[in-house]
Parts: C-alpha cells; sequence; structure tokens
C-alpha cells in the first residue's frame, strides 16, 4: 500500500486508497500542475516483475488511449517509475452495480436489460480495438448519474489479464486471474480468450441483474469454477419462483452462457440486438415505483399483473460468526471482529473450546502455511460451520491453498465490505 503523499513519476500525489484486487491497488491521486484527481492504478510488484508485463502493460495502455466511448474510462498517462507499473485514469463518481445489487436486490426487466446495452456498446467499441475485458463483474460496473439517466462506465479494461499469452502463464504459476463467478470456462482453463469470453462473463451479470443472484450461488470459490466448467446454468425459475422473466430474455442469457464460445452470440453487436428486439416487445403496464432501499419491487407478469415480492438479498443473518488468531494476531483479530460489527454481523474472537453449533461461519486470521493447516482442521471438524481464511490478497498459494483445501471461502487483506459481507452471509445461510 502507497501512503497519503508519495509522489509517482513526479507529476501524481496519492491522497488516499480506493481499494485493492488480485492485480494492483487504485488510489486517488492529484495531478500535480493541473490539480486535476485521477485514479491511478498501482500494479503489484509481484505481478509487474512477471517476463515480459511491462512491454505488454505499456502496449495495452497505449491501447487503452485510443478507446473513446462515453462508457469507458479515460485513460490519461501510465508508466514506470521506481520499480512501480501505474496507470492515471478518469475518476468516476457514483457506485458500483454491486453495491446497487446488495441494496435493493433483483432489478425490473427494463433496467436491467437497458444496462447490459450499455456494456455491450463498450464491449463492442473495445472488440474492434482487439481489447478484451476478461474481468467483467457488477464491482468492475459502474453507475454514474448522468442527465440522460444513469450511465454504465466499465472499469478496468483490459488490466485483469493482459493478454492470452500471459493470460496462460500466470494461470500456470497459480495466480488466481479474473474473478470465478464471472469467468468463462476457456478463461478458466487458461485457454485463449476473444470477445466471446466478455460474452459470458456479461451473461453472468446480467443473470445477477434479473434474479438477484448470480448463476452459482452459496459454494466456495472452487466449487464456482466446477460449476462454471462442467453445469447447466440454473433456470430462472429454479433460483426465483416469484419471477416472471420473458422465455426470450432468458434464452439470450443462457445463449451467452454456453460452455463453448461458438454456441454464443457471434460478438457483442449480435447480442446487443437481441436484447433490443426483447425491449421492443410490449411486456404490460410499467412497474409501480419503489422506495429506495427497501429492497423490493414490482414484478410484471406476462398478462400485466403486478404483484409485489420481496428480493433476496446477502444480508448478515442472525447467528454469529467467530474469528480464531493465533497469539500474537489478537489486534487483527479485534480488526476483523470490529469490520464484522459495521457489517451488521455478530461477531467476537472465539476460542476452539466454544460449541460450533453456536456460529453461522468460523473466520481464521491467517499467518503463513500453519494457519492454512489449522483451518483446515477446523473445517473437518464434525459439526463445524463454514470455515473462511483471512489474510493477504496478494499470498497467491494462501489463496489457492485454501480453495482448493476444503475452506468455503478465502478473504482478502486488506477488507473490502461488500466483499465480506457477501462471503459471510453466503456462509451463514448455508449453515442453516
Amino acid at each position: 500500500m502507497l501512503a497519503a503523499g508519495t509522489v509517482i513519476a513526479e507529476r501524481f500525489r496519492v491522497l488516499r486508497s480506493l481499494g485493492q484486487g488480485g492485480m494492483g491497488a487504485v488510489y486517488e491521486a492529484e495531478q500535480l500542475g493541473l490539480g486535476r484527481h485521477v485514479a491511478l492504478k498501482v500494479m503489484h510488484p509481484h505481478v509487474a516483475s512477471a517476463p515480459g508485463f511491462t512491454e505488454r502493460f505499456q502496449r495495452e495502455a497505449q491501447v487503452l488511449a485510443r478507446l473513446r466511448h462515453p462508457g469507458s474510462v479515460e485513460v490519461y498517462d501510465y508508466g514506470l517509475d521506481s520499480g512501480f507499473l501505474f496507470l492515471a485514469m478518469e475518476k468516476v463518481s457514483g457506485e458500483t452495480m454491486d453495491s446497487l445489487l446488495m441494496r435493493e436486490g433483483a432489478l425490473p426487466v427494463q433496467r436491467a436489460v437497458g444496462l447490459a446495452v450499455q456494456v455491450l456498446e463498450v464491449l463492442e467499441a473495445a472488440h474492434v480495438l482487439g481489447i478484451v475485458h476478461r474481468d467483467l463483474k457488477p464491482a468492475n460496473l459502474f453507475l454514474e448519474p448522468h442527465p440522460g439517466g444513469e450511465r454504465v462506465k466499465v472499469l478496468d479494461f483490459g488490466l485483469a489479464a493482459l493478454g492470452g499469452e500471459l493470460h496462460a502463464r500466470l494461470t500456470q504459476e497459480g495466480m488466481s486471474v479474473g474473478t470465478p463467478g464471472f469467468m468463462s470456462p476457456e478463461q478458466m482453463r487458461g485457454q485463449p480468450t476473444d470477445g466471446r469470453s466478455d460474452l459470458y462473463s456479461l451473461g453472468c451479470v446480467l443473470y445477477e441483474l434479473l434474479t438477484g443472484f448470480p448463476p452459482f450461488p452459496v459454494m466456495p470459490s472452487a466449487e464456482i469454477v466446477v460449476a462454471h466448467l462442467y453445469k447447466p446454468v440454473p433456470a430462472f425459475h429454479e433460483v426465483r419462483p416469484d419471477l416472471s422473466v420473458p422465455e426470450r430474455l432468458e434464452a439470450v442469457v443462457r445463449k451467452a452462457m454456453e460452455k463453448l464460445p461458438a454456441a454464443r452470440p457471434r460478438d457483442a453487436t449480435a447480442m446487443r440486438e437481441e436484447l433490443l428486439a426483447v425491449l421492443a416487445e410490449p411486456v404490460g403496464p410499467p412497474p409501480l415505483p419503489k422506495k429506495r432501499g427497501e429492497g423490493k419491487k414490482t414484478e410484471r407478469g406476462l398478462g400485466g399483473a403486478r404483484h409485489e415480492v420481496s428480493v433476496p438479498r446477502p444480508v448478515p443473518g442472525a447467528a454469529p460468526v467467530a474469528v480464531l488468531v493465533p497469539q500474537h494476531q489478537e489486534p487483527a483479530g479485534n480488526t476483523l471482529v470490529m469490520s464484522l460489527a459495521a457489517c451488521g454481523f455478530q461477531a467476537w474472537v472465539a476460542s476452539e473450546a466454544e460449541p460450533w453449533q453456536a456460529f453461522g461461519a468460523l473466520l481464521v486470521v491467517a499467518d503463513g502455511r500453519e494457519s492454512l493447516a489449522w483451518a483446515r482442521t477446523l473445517a473437518a471438524r464434525p459439526g463445524s460451520p463454514p470455515v473462511l481464511l483471512c489474510g493477504p490478497a496478494d499470498d497467491w498459494d494462501l489463496v489457492t491453498g485454501a480453495l482448493e483445501g476444503g475452506l468455503f471461502d478465502f478473504v482478502p487483506l486488506p477488507l473490502d465490505p461488500i466483499d465480506l459481507t457477501r462471503k459471510v452471509s453466503r456462509a451463514q445461510k448455508l449453515k442453516r
């Protein structure tokens, strides 16, 4: 993490952290001389040191700078300074689609499809330039207020995996590139990707916008990978029997999520045209308005009838969360407990002697390989709640060891409140 006040390349002063992912960290920074605030993405050293990465990064940054579209983020500058590989981009305001889903649950058909169409317009422009996003997910889709209505901004374009050759190399080295819940099967296998991989990811996003749930919810990340590789996508009525989604729309979503790229729409233009055709169909009178934040919506039946339903969302459950820490990691355990409390959970630092049945989830603070073995032992105990390992985001041996070793999930540090809430809520739901 870079401290506030750090100056990069003599022209960008770091102001505060905006977030961190597997490939790098993003900061709000001031562009000296212009006084402009930018989003500064700085790649993690272990990523930037990969053979050929710097050259590929620079070539990709040049291509991204040519991607001029209202729905893409403008690139201002890039470079390498004192070992830090950075990219300066337009700073956007608003909220992520992930935050919207957490607050409101499933969206009305017209709104969900309209947002997906906006993303496809950006993908069309990007794919023409040979840019494949490879990490489309609600957290990378930003909703920005606009006079004509909300506008989607696609973030992190092309930076999740810079080219098929590099992606394959990083995957072979055990690095998780992308997000398992939204990755295409070919990307999970480390195979070359094209624009149809982005269509698969967008299909996953649209599935969640329409149902309130990802295609394969409430399961460890390793099992999500298996599901995307081999399992059929659940029908909408299996996940939300209360919904009335046009069959033609569900067919478009399922086509985008076909396992084989050749079975998906041929390109972003074709998928956009299919969705626009769905929007053009009469669907009855508009839904009744809902109060902001209620997590409810008015669904339209095919015959025009209205009925109000509650939208299930991943929210903190009643069962408390136990936090286990090594003896010298008490401060980290207390910080995690406070973070859980801020997200609405009951949590405390527990001992192994406490009855497991009382807890909805168990978080183990990582302290090297010994903690991984400890967490696996706890997860194997009869009656144990789902166990999540909490550790550094850039410790890939720890991440892959947790997901392959029978644990429910991995919670990366620094903590992301939305990610923490989702994973612990899913663990509690599994326990129930």
